[in-house]
């Protein structure tokens, strides 16, 4: 990835904070009564049920962000590389 470092190590980013997240959501979700409220919407626990769907929130956002600027900058070094070809081969 030569002309696109910034977008490359966001994605970077944005894949490590869907691990942490979802390391985070699984161990929430494991000390959390999540289940009853399934069931039976009712909890004692309501705060770890909710800090388990918005890790939840979080790490599918951070997903989806860290692939779209992953296809961005493929798709960008495609086309930088593309157009260096093009160049050479005119001069």
């Amino acid at each position: 990835m030569l002309y696109f470092e910034r977008t490359n190590k966001m994605a970077n980013l944005c894949f490590v904070c869907f691990a942490l997240f979802f390391i985070l959501m699984v161990i929430l979700f494991m000390t959390s009564h999540f289940s009853e409220i399934i069931k039976y919407n009712f909890t004692n626990d309501l705060r770890g049920s909710i800090y388990t769907v918005i890790c939840s929130v979080i790490s599918i956002f951070s997903l989806i962000l860290g692939i779209i600027l992953k296809m961005i900058t493929r798709e960008a070094n495609e086309e930088m590389k593309l157009l260096e070809k093009r160049l050479k081969g005119t001069n």
